[in-house]
């Protein structure tokens, strides 16, 4: 993957900055986020293995410790099995992951880590009319033919919304809720496909922003089952609106999509540019896309560091959404045009 992360940024772009960064031992950054935001649920462990035996005896001996099975899923495009235990009462999280992992020394155990979709929606509206982003990229009017199919995971996607029409979309919801309160993921998807975008193509869209929590993002069990859907649908370029802490669990599920050839294009974070890397755009894996404004001045509020591949319109970005539209900054604006031009690039 890292060969073809250098050639995409090597021939899509002249001057793009590129790099990677270890990901070893980058358990101790979640340190560095606000407990309300580190976490999606603090109660549970998390747990990848790869078979189903080893799922089976894993929840034997767990279970026999107090802990309490909330759910089991086979991930049949990753090859892997994926679990959601109930810590005991008084067991940390700390504890839990060195548990799961002495019970069944396979297991890649971590936390059920939270995070946020990258966006806002500026404090004074710009002139209404004011639409940079398009030129800025030298999008053709008649828009592109996409070679490879698309995907996003964010929230939810209005599929019949007037603008959107024209294009199959292939909706799924991970959430937990019917339709997710944002409109974030169907304002996305307009940025991706439609009159004047990408065309000829099919668009999956992964919900996984729900309605039980104030800030809109989602943990990385819904992450994580939403990227093995993508890869059972044989999805080839997959946009990524949310970051977060680092995490092992989504870390290893990304190396082994990216293995099978999907390409992962990620928000790189609106945390500030003295903030750590968010993931998944800090891993070795993923591209990672901040955001700049019209005179290529770079956001504000966007995530910097040597991991960053590719920076794209994401201020002040009109779209339309459900309704006659509005404009929105942040790096997860900037990420569907790199998303696009990688779909329309015949690799």
């Amino acid at each position: 993957m890292r060969f073809l992360r250098a050639l995409l940024i090597a021939s899509l772009f002249g001057a793009a900055i590129s790099g990677c960064q270890s990901s070893a031992d980058l358990e101790r950054l979640n340190d560095k986020f606000p407990a309300s935001e580190a976490l999606s649920d603090g109660s549970n462990v998390i747990v990848l293995v790869g078979s189903e035996q080893a799922a089976n005896d894993l929840f034997i001996n767990a279970t026999r410790r107090g802990y309490q099975l909330n759910e089991k899923t086979e991930l049949q495009a990753l090859d892997m099995f994926l679990l959601d235990f109930k810590r005991p009462k008084g067991v940390s999280g700390v504890v839990a992951i060195g548990d799961m992992q002495s019970m069944e020394p396979s297991a890649t155990a971590g936390l059920d880590h939270f995070f946020k979709l990258q966006y806002q929606e500026p404090a004074q509206a710009p002139v209404k009319g004011q639409v940079y982003a398009n030129d800025l990229v030298d999008w053709p009017q008649s828009g592109c033919a996409a070679f490879s199919s698309i995907g996003i995971i964010d929230g939810y996607v209005e599929a019949s919304a007037p603008h959107l029409s024209g294009t199959e979309i292939i909706t799924k919801n991970f959430s937990g809720d019917v339709r997710a309160a944002t409109d974030h993921g169907t304002a996305i998807a307009d940025l991706l496909v439609g009159p004047g975008k990408l065309r000829d193509t099919r668009l999956y869209a992964a919900s996984v922003v729900g309605t039980e929590s104030s800030v809109e993002g989602a943990g990385v069990y819904e992450l994580i089952l939403a990227l093995n859907w993508m890869q059972l649908q044989d999805v080839k370029v997959v946009n990524i609106s949310l970051a977060g802490p680092y995490n092992r669990l989504l870390e290893k599920t990304i190396k082994h999509a990216a293995r099978r050839g999907m390409i992962i294009v990620a928000a790189a974070g609106n945390d500030g540019p003295t903030a750590a890397p968010r993931y998944p755009a800090a891993f070795e894996d993923v591209i990672a896309v901040t955001a700049v404004d019209r005179s290529l001045e770079v956001y504000s509020q966007a995530v910097r560091g040597a991991h960053i591949d590719f920076a794209a319109p994401g201020v002040d970005v009109f779209v339309t959404s459900l309704d006659e539209g509005r404009y929105l900054s942040g790096t997860s604006v900037a990420a569907p045009f790199v998303t696009a031009l990688i779909a329309s690039a015949p690799f």
